[in-house]
């Protein structure tokens, strides 16, 4: 069998790392900067429209926003890097299949 042989560090050279360098930047449990973008872009849209039509119609963007952070939330639990491959699907445009050959 395998020994188990203890670790002996070299003082001043183990480091606990933090989270903050390895872990994804959230807002709610979404990524920070589309759920930002998300919210200031259906904050705006609420209030034109309490502004113009009427506030019940604000609520019901408020209710759209909801929907899609959750759709965000779900999203980043099931893949933490979905926003990266969405964007790079976008920008170089990466095709479902290539021709062998």
């Amino acid at each position: 069998m395998a020994e188990h042989r203890e670790r002996r560090y070299i003082i001043g050279y183990q480091v606990e790392i933090r989270k903050g360098l390895w872990a994804r930047v959230t807002t709610l449990g979404a990524p920070r900067i589309p759920a930002s973008l998300w919210l200031a872009g259906c904050l705006s849209a609420a209030f034109a429209c309490a502004m113009l039509v009427g506030v019940k119609w604000g609520i019901v963007v408020m209710g759209v926003w909801l929907l899609g952070h959750g759709a965000m939330v779900a999203l980043t639990q099931m893949d933490p890097h979905w926003d990266d491959v969405m964007l790079a699907q976008l920008v170089r445009r990466y095709k479902a299949a290539y021709d062998a050959g």
